[in-house]
């Protein structure tokens, strides 16, 4: 087994064991526009969702070089955006978006994707998603102690567009119907149609490993008084 510390690698070759090891990633498929109203679109696979109250999705940045990427630089110029699940549908004409365009290029218009206005940001949607959901920015997080740069971003998800297709009777997400696509290492993508299932241990609120437990047998803490 390889043990190092980080400061005996390239910054390359951490890359390499970062994206190959944490998988599969989900990708957020990112709408944003410029001050100037010029549309972008571009999946990134450092995402998640990381609060339900409010609702708030977070993805990361990586910086071309010296420069910001056009989704970063538009976010702070305009903090509205819209993620997009990507579905395997829509997975080859997401990938096309991922090509290294200018700031001049519609990426909606090159990979061949219906843009529709958002419902309560102005950042166009892909209508092909079966999953979008609309975020105002509440941080956006600059990392890093040199350039390569990363800009981290946060978003409240202030409106929904789900597919009847892809919910069940009681109002979950259908994998299967969804048939969403994660980010593997290098040029490899997984699917999420191969799951196995398993119940969280259910502890009594008597067990004296559970949470009641514990905080039964704990001191109550003094209320200050005003």
């Amino acid at each position: 087994m390889a043990h190092y510390a980080t400061s005996e690698r390239e910054f390359a070759d951490l890359y390499k064991i970062l994206i190959g090891a944490v998988v599969p990633r989900p990708i957020a498929f990112v709408a944003t526009r410029s001050a100037a109203g010029q549309a972008n679109l571009a999946p990134f696979s450092f995402f998640n969702a990381v609060c339900q109250n409010p609702p708030t999705l977070a993805f990361s940045v990586i910086d071309r070089g010296p420069r910001m990427k056009d989704t970063s630089r538009n976010i702070g110029e305009h903090p509205e955006f819209i993620v997009h699940i990507v579905s395997e549908p829509i997975a080859q004409k997401m990938n096309i978006t991922s090509g290294e365009y200018g700031g001049h290029i519609n990426e909606f218009v090159e990979a061949g994707f219906t843009a529709v206005p958002g419902s309560a940001v102005d950042v166009p949607r892909v209508k092909e998603a079966l999953v979008a959901m609309e975020c105002r920015m509440t941080h956006h997080l600059r990392i890093g102690s040199k350039p390569p740069y990363t800009s981290h971003i946060l978003g409240e998800v202030v409106y929904w567009h789900v597919d009847d297709s892809v919910l069940t009777g009681s109002g979950r997400v259908d994998a299967d119907r969804l048939q969403a696509v994660g980010r593997m290492g290098g040029a490899d993508y997984a699917r999420t149609l191969d799951r196995f299932a398993m119940e969280r241990p259910v502890l009594s609120e008597q067990d004296p490993r559970s949470v009641a437990s514990f905080l039964a047998s704990q001191k109550p803490i003094p209320v200050p008084r005003s």
